[in-house]
């Protein structure tokens, strides 16, 4: 099932976040979003990573690809603004 794979993937990313090993955890992110190109969820996952290490411009661009895959992502909508800020 591959949204499962999806889920899996984007568990151990945030593993990787929460053990700061940031890097692996965009590497995986990236992963995600190359083989599921239109989850709103992986690039949701891909702007967290990127704003954890203070990279804006990668985290807005994919919370932005993120809610235009999914308009109703509010998380998204107010980490852009705030990002923008």
């Amino acid at each position: 099932n591959l949204d499962l794979i999806e889920r899996l993937v984007n568990a151990k990313g945030y593993q990787f976040i929460n053990d700061k090993n940031l890097l692996k955890a965009i590497e995986l992110f990236r992963l995600n979003v190359t083989a599921f190109p239109k989850s709103a969820n992986a690039y949701d996952s891909l702007g967290e990573a990127y704003m954890e290490v203070g990279d804006k411009v990668l985290a807005i661009k994919n919370y932005e690809m993120s809610l235009k895959l999914n308009p109703n992502n509010q998380n998204a909508k107010e980490i852009i603004q705030k990002l923008k800020n």
